[in-house]
């Protein structure tokens, strides 16, 4: 198996065991009826178009959590690769209403989504190797929201780069 998505594969089974099952968050279905899950881990990469999933599911894909790699790059002058990973974070938070029905506006969306951002960064670095093969580089973590936030969701990401194992030459018998 090549390498990089070996290393999806373990950003994605480390986030859903250390960071994903440690939430409950507010989803909606397509009924408008809000209820709490954890969030889904994406594997693909991307989120397909809302549509009612073929096992019959009418969840919303929110809350979820997007690992996909955006970039493998060589160190000059050494037999290492370093990959870039992004992650994406998404949180449904429409706010919360009192009795009366009046919306307050008490920033719980903005605190899901960044506290998913701070467990994703201690996991990582408690964690800093994966599978005994990939290791976070140079301890690098940059994390944001997108300037644009559409009511009701709040979406950021957060970027880390890996240490990636080095092809070994082959060499010929002839060599020898």
């Amino acid at each position: 198996m090549i390498t990089i998505p070996l290393l999806h594969d373990a950003i994605c089974d480390f986030i859903e065991a250390e960071v994903a099952k440690r939430f409950n968050l507010k989803t909606v279905d397509i009924y408008g009826m809000e209820s709490l899950k954890n969030p889904d881990v994406i594997r693909s990469g991307r989120l397909l178009p809302q549509s009612i999933d073929d096992d019959g599911s009418e969840e919303e894909a929110y809350p979820c959590i997007i690992p996909r790699t955006t970039r493998v790059k060589g160190v000059e002058n050494a037999r290492e690769n370093v990959a870039e990973v992004l992650i994406l974070f998404g949180v449904y938070d429409p706010g919360t209403y009192t009795d009366e029905g009046k919306r307050i506006n008490d920033g719980s969306g903005f605190r899901d989504f960044w506290n998913l951002v701070e467990a994703t960064r201690q996991a990582l670095f408690t964690q800093h190797t994966l599978n005994n093969k990939f290791r976070i580089h140079d301890d690098y973590f940059d994390a944001g929201l997108f300037e644009e936030q559409i009511f009701p969701y709040w979406e950021g990401y957060c970027i880390t780069k890996w240490d990636v194992a080095y092809p070994i030459p082959r060499l010929e018998e002839s060599f020898f």
